[in-house]
């Protein structure tokens, strides 16, 4: 099975995400893509391990995860919102081993200036919350379970202050692949999606979808598409 395998993906998930929140998506990606969701530290199968506060350990910790499995392969990766600023940052500082063939940015626009959503790890438990509810993910049964919501709420907040340490770098390296940009427009998080086009030396095309941040959970069938779309003509 595996020899039909002709090119790898790597999935880093958006803010509070574990490999789990891929599950949707995965079934119909193309057999011929060996998929790989990244597993951030304190959460899915690494739950025992603490949440990592610094961004440049975050960085490394998910560089070691792909390095350690980029094979002979050509690979391509997806990054969904905070794990879109990740999949930049890994490329133009020259953590990878090598670089990827494509790359996919979800649920992300500008990463040249400031967001404002890099200021949401400073607000108040019940602001906080709020902000979240107002991008889209929060499931009535998470919200209506407090115990749960806590406990469902730590890693989304440790993210948050991961992203807020995130800072654009002129002298960075451009991503020297195409770039597939896939956003909402009524997403306030994908503002400035157009610049992704001075932030690579490839070209960019676009897909607008979805009615918030967390499109995918209702059009991973059309996200599955538009990966094996362009992915196939890697193999």
């Amino acid at each position: 099975m595996s020899r039909l395998k002709k090119i790898q993906l790597f999935l880093l998930p958006f803010a509070g995400g574990s490999s789990a929140s891929f599950r949707k998506l995965l079934p119909y990606i193309s057999p011929q893509v060996d998929v790989t969701a990244v597993e951030y530290a304190g959460r899915g199968k690494r739950s025992s391990e603490p949440l990592i506060e610094n961004y440049e350990v975050f960085l490394e910790d998910t560089a070691k995860q792909i390095n350690e499995c980029i094979g002979k392969r050509q690979f391509a990766i997806l990054g969904y919102s905070i794990g879109a600023a990740i999949t930049y940052d890994l490329i133009a500082k020259g953590s990878l081993k090598s670089q990827p063939v494509h790359v996919f940015m979800c649920a992300r626009g500008s990463l040249k200036k400031k967001s404002k959503s890099q200021l949401f790890a400073d607000l108040s438990g019940q602001e906080f919350l709020q902000k979240m509810e107002e991008l889209g993910g929060m499931d009535e049964r998470i919200l209506n379970n407090k115990r749960f919501l806590d406990i469902f709420m730590r890693p989304v907040k440790a993210d948050y202050k991961i992203w807020s340490q995130f800072t654009y770098c002129e002298k960075n390296l451009k991503i020297p692949c195409d770039i597939t940009a896939i956003y909402c427009s009524k997403d306030s998080l994908s503002d400035g999606i157009t610049e992704w086009e001075s932030m690579t030396d490839g070209k960019v095309d676009y897909y607008e979808m979805g009615q918030n941040h967390f499109f995918i959970n209702q059009h991973y069938e059309e996200i599955a598409h538009i990966i094996n779309e362009h992915l196939n003509i890697y193999m």
